[in-house]
């Protein structure tokens, strides 16, 4: 039989002797080696005052609040930068989707501008013709222009044009020869320099009107 057995059966005697039972607790083998465990458990558990015990607890706190407030402090930082970073992916995708809708509009703009331009010099040329060069130098002016002034400049380059039909004729009154013939005839060349001279007017008179 072991220590432990004997001293097992020893602390039951002992939980179950009478009252009145003597024992010698002093010369006891087993009861001093109880005493001495007893006293070896005592010694490892330390005793605080209330004192004590609320500023080891108020410390405890202290030190898990500023860990937890460090630990969310980098967290928020952390977001914050991720944050940051987001909104400036978001700005630039802002832009360039401004860049890519300026740049469709110009085009747009651009090809109606082309088209009405082909529109405009067609509708002048009807009134009166002009050199390839004359055209080329203004048909931009042409097309910028809104309806409104365009319509007016059209009219005006008509009334210049009848008016000038109007001095030809009068001119081909005054000179007229007495007989229905006179043996001359107006040759190309003249109607070419008559009609030069019809373009040069108008030229002049464009440029008045585009500036207006």
């Amino acid at each position: 039989m072991t220590d432990v057995d004997n001293q097992r059966k020893h602390d039951l005697l002992m939980e179950m002797r009478p009252d009145d039972a003597q024992h010698d607790s002093v010369s006891c083998m087993y009861c001093t080696v109880k005493a001495s465990e007893e006293e070896t458990v005592a010694e490892d558990h330390a005793i605080f005052t209330q004192e004590q015990h609320e500023q080891l607890l108020a410390t405890a706190v202290e030190k898990a609040t500023a860990e937890a407030t460090a630990t969310a402090d980098a967290e928020v930082l952390s977001l914050n930068e991720k944050l940051e970073a987001a909104t400036k992916e978001l700005d630039e995708a802002a832009r360039a989707d401004a860049d890519l809708e300026t740049q469709i509009t110009d085009r747009d703009e651009a090809d109606r501008l082309a088209a009405l331009e082909g529109e405009r010099v067609a509708a002048v040329q009807a009134v009166v013709t002009f050199s390839d060069e004359q055209v080329e130098k203004r048909k931009e002016s042409w097309s910028k222009m809104d309806d409104e002034a365009f319509v007016a400049y059209l009219e005006d380059i008509k009334e210049a044009a009848k008016a000038s039909e109007s001095d030809d004729d009068d001119d081909d009154d005054d000179d007229a020869p007495e007989t229905s013939f006179d043996g001359t005839r107006t040759t190309a060349d003249d109607k070419s320099k008559e009609v030069s001279a019809l373009a040069g007017f108008f030229s002049s008179n464009l440029d008045l009107a585009a500036q207006s």
